[in-house]
C-alpha cells in the first residue's frame, strides 16, 4: 500500500470522513423515518423517532463541515511541523479523535432521548466536547500559521 499521509494527517482524514459518514447515515435515516411515518416535511411530535432523527441529522450538519475543515487544516499543519517535534502531535491527534467522537455521542443523545423537550446527558457531553474541542482546534489552526518557520 502506498503511504499517502503521515500519522497526523491520517487521523485528520479519517476523522473528517467519519463526520461525513455520520451526516450521510443520519440523512438516510431521516428518509427512512419519513417514509415509515408518512410525514414528508417537519416533525410534529418531539418524542417521535422522526423528530429525534431530524434533529440529530440537523445538528450534525451544523457542526460537521466546520470541524472537517479544521481537522484538515490542523492535520496539514501537524504534518508540516512533524520534523520539529513529533511528540507535539499526540495531544492534538487525541483532540481530533475526541471532537469526532463527541459528534457521534451527541447524535446518540438525540436518538436515545425520551423527547427533544428534555435534556439528555449524551447531548450535553457531546455539545461541551464539541464547543471546547472545536475552539481548541481553531486555536491550533491559528497558531500553526502564526508560528515562525
Amino acid at each position: 500500500m502506498i503511504k499517502l499521509f503521515g500519522t497526523a494527517m491520517l487521523f485528520a482524514v479519517i476523522s473528517a470522513a467519519a463526520l461525513g459518514l455520520l451526516v450521510f447515515v443520519l440523512g438516510f435515516w431521516v428518509s427512512i423515518e419519513r417514509t415509515r411515518s408518512k410525514v414528508i416535511t417537519g416533525a410534529p411530535d418531539p418524542a417521535s423517532s422522526l423528530a429525534k432523527t431530524v434533529r440529530a441529522h440537523g445538528n450534525a450538519t451544523e457542526y460537521a463541515p466546520t470541524l472537517m475543515v479544521l481537522l484538515l487544516i490542523v492535520g496539514v499543519a501537524l504534518e508540516r511541523d512533524m520534523s520539529r517535534d513529533p511528540a507535539a502531535a499526540g495531544p492534538v491527534v487525541w483532540l481530533m479523535l475526541a471532537v469526532t467522537a463527541s459528534r457521534f455521542i451527541h447524535a446518540a443523545g438525540f436518538l436515545l432521548c425520551e423527547t427533544l423537550e428534555k435534556p439528555h446527558v449524551l447531548k450535553a457531553i457531546g455539545a461541551i466536547v464539541t464547543y471546547v474541542g472545536g475552539a481548541a482546534l481553531s486555536i491550533v489552526a491559528i497558531a500553526s500559521v502564526l508560528q515562525p518557520a
